[in-house]
């Protein structure tokens, strides 16, 4: 039986981590005897009764994780091979502590010498391994408990004791992100499973650390990413050589999770927001047509690299008291108060009520009175005329929407608000998500001074932007609103598909046709009409209809908020997105002077460098442009002319349809029982 040096186990584990890592684990050769299994076995038996130190055990070999890639498979967390030193006992006859620290600390000196380092373990786990688990490599490359990987010059330098077999070069597979800070709130991080054992060697135990998922799509998708570990036996004489080894089952690859994101997209928007929202902010982009998330970022991000060896408590430390939060999903976990944004909702819910039309005219003053308050208006400088819903979208006039809301009530825009998947968690597979807040008349009376505050998107109403901007795409789709798609399938090495998450309807909101003409109207207004609020967002590929907003948001700290959301092109929207700005303290923001540049460089970008056979610029190409009607000011002549208009729409308006039913408990009995 042809005997394996013991030195070449290192490139047993090398050649499997090799493979393993580049996810290719077809045709892998069995390193080792050329002897049969029957030979090996007679051999293990006569082997076993005749010396004592001979060893023979059964371990694991962890599977590499599968990868996570974007839409066209551009990998955003793969494996790589990474090397560790390693020391090497062999069997010392009647082995005191001294013989086992002297052997160990001459070779970690020698290493040291090499390369500078500092390396060292302690005296009770030398010893421990020695007693325990000398067979197997013990890897000593580690600061503050967490391993060192060498590099490649350190490898050059330590091959001389590599060749003598005085030290090993230990392989083992770690996670890498290849993008490093790219879509980190969604991709997560991993850590590991637990340490290797350092008692006695027991069949099943691992020949590496293995990870497992600790947050984001690492950790909801872990029991698909992990794969099903495989099983050697090892042999090794009673010098401690390794003499057979035989694979009795390979590792199986992790599958591999397929996002929908769109690499390119996420990029664009997390360097606009890096640019431009430098104190943090965030980005989601949908495909209106299947929910497709293209992009969703956050920023202040993090690179998940630092987690991969075990991060250190300094730096993790540091993360977590950083003022600007960079471990927080901010895309989908901030809940932010939406400000004018919001108004689109009001407006929408107004017109549905049948209490007001889009010819209905309000006076656009600095303030109103409210009960005994002042709401004012973001123009306090000067009055603005009569507006109709148009122009009072294009101009964010505040005290249009306090009117129209007090003239309908809080229900049709609350309820209206609830259709478009406001307080709710949109279901993306990610922990953390927030639900946002929504106060209605189910929970309390809501009062004139709330309902104000209510219908401009302040007071007690919170959304992420997530949720904002699957509001914008059932808008723009005008009849449902879609599941957001965060996760398209999952797959075999192979490509075979083992999950498919297929778009679906969430629920059907079929919006007033007259309704949301009058309100996509004035959202166009507001980037191309005269005197929009976000005109800054602008691009010359196609035409955007969108909406700004500025949120106080906290006022202990002077902090406000900068929105801007829509959809594109306007007339057969394609893409919804929603952008927030978090102001620094003290800072002056608006929606149209901060966030509305991050949409045109975002989009500008994108149908810049996108390839010419992009499906989402085929969709997008050759769409006419929608009209932006500016209605202008009203003179006092044209009033009485609205009102008459206003009664011949009302007439043409269809009921609005019941809003979806508030889960409590009550509603459920009702459900249980069929009572109506």
């Amino acid at each position: 039986m042809t005997v394996l040096s013991r030195h070449t186990f290192p490139l047993l584990l090398l050649c499997a981590c090799t493979v393993l890592a580049q996810e290719a684990p077809k045709a892998q050769p069995v390193i080792g005897a050329s002897a049969s299994a029957a030979e090996k076995k007679k051999d293990l038996a006569a082997t076993l009764s005749t010396q004592r130190e001979a060893r023979t055990m059964r371990l694991s070999i962890p599977a590499p994780r599968g990868l996570i890639v974007d839409r066209h498979g551009v990998a955003l967390a793969q494996n790589r091979v990474v090397y560790y030193l390693a020391l090497n006992f062999p069997f010392m006859e009647k082995a005191t502590p001294e013989m086992i620290l002297g052997h160990a600390k001459s070779k970690i000196s020698k290493a040291n010498q090499l390369l500078g380092k500092k390396w060292n373990l302690p005296d009770e786990k030398l010893i421990s391994h020695y007693q325990n688990r000398r067979w197997l490599p013990l890897v000593f490359s580690t600061e503050g408990g967490i391993n060192v990987e060498l590099t490649p010059e350190e490898m050059t330098k330590l091959k001389p004791l590599f060749d003598k077999g005085e030290l090993l070069p230990q392989p083992a597979y770690v996670r890498h992100y290849p993008k490093e800070d790219c879509a980190a709130h969604i991709l997560g991080y991993t850590g590991w499973t637990r340490r290797l054992p350092e008692g006695p060697i027991v069949d099943g135990d691992p020949l590496f650390e293995e990870m497992e998922g600790r947050q984001g799509l690492e950790l909801s998708f872990d029991a698909a990413l992990k794969g099903t570990p495989g099983e050697i036996n090892l042999l090794f004489d009673a010098n401690g050589e390794l003499r057979s080894e035989e694979v009795l089952r390979r590792p199986s690859p992790g599958r591999t999770v397929v996002l929908a994101l769109d690499y390119s997209l996420q990029r664009h928007a997390e360097n606009a927001l890096k640019r431009h929202a430098r104190n943090g902010g965030a980005m989601v982009v949908m495909d209106i047509r299947n929910g497709e998330i293209l992009a969703m970022a956050s920023n202040p991000s993090f690179n998940p690299n630092e987690f991969v060896f075990g991060i250190r408590a300094q730096r993790w430390d540091e993360l977590l008291k950083d003022p600007r939060t960079p471990l927080y999903g901010r895309a989908f976990s901030s809940e932010y108060p939406p400000a004018s944004t919001f108004k689109i909702v009001t407006a929408l819910g107004a017109l549905e009520s049948g209490k007001i039309t889009p010819s209905t005219s309000y006076y656009c003053g600095t303030s109103l009175l409210v009960g005994d308050r002042y709401f004012h208006n973001h123009n306090t400088k000067s009055d603005e005329g009569n507006m109709n819903v148009i122009t009072a979208i294009k101009r964010s006039c505040n005290t249009w929407f306090y009117q129209a809301a007090l003239d309908v009530g809080a229900d049709p825009v609350t309820n209206m608000a609830l259709r478009l998947g406001f307080a709710e968690r949109t279901g993306i597979p990610l922990k953390g998500e927030g639900r946002g807040n929504l106060p209605t008349n189910a929970d309390h009376k809501i009062l004139g001074g709330e309902l104000a505050n209510i219908a401009i998107g302040q007071g007690a109403v919170t959304a992420t932007p997530l949720q904002v901007c699957q509001c914008m795409a059932a808008i723009g789709d005008g009849m449902v609103m879609r599941q957001p798609l965060l996760v398209k399938q999952v797959q075999t090495i192979s490509e075979v598909v083992v999950e498919a998450f297929e778009p679906k309807i969430k629920r059907e909101v079929n919006l007033n046709p007259i309704a949301r003409d009058a309100v996509v109207k004035g959202m166009v207004a507001v980037v191309s009409g005269d005197g929009g609020t976000g005109r800054a967002a602008g691009i010359k590929q196609a035409q955007i209809a969108g909406k700004t907003g500025t949120a106080q948001w906290k006022p202990a700290k002077d902090q406000n908020l900068a929105w801007f959301t829509g959809f594109l092109p306007a007339s057969q929207p394609v893409l919804a997105y929603s952008v927030v700005y978090e102001g620094r303290p003290g800072e002056r923001v608006s929606g149209g002077a901060i966030a509305a540049p991050i949409v045109h460089d975002v989009f500008t970008k994108y149908y810049e460098n996108a390839p010419t056979d992009d499906p989402l610029l085929a969709a997008m190409k050759d769409v006419p442009q929608a009209l932006a009607v500016d209605e202008g000011e009203l003179d006092p002549s044209a009033v009485a002319a609205a009102a008459a208009q206003d009664a011949a729409a009302r007439r043409a308006l269809p009921p609005p349809p019941p809003p979806p039913e508030k889960k409590t408990v009550a509603s459920f009995f009702r459900r249980l029982f069929r009572r109506e």
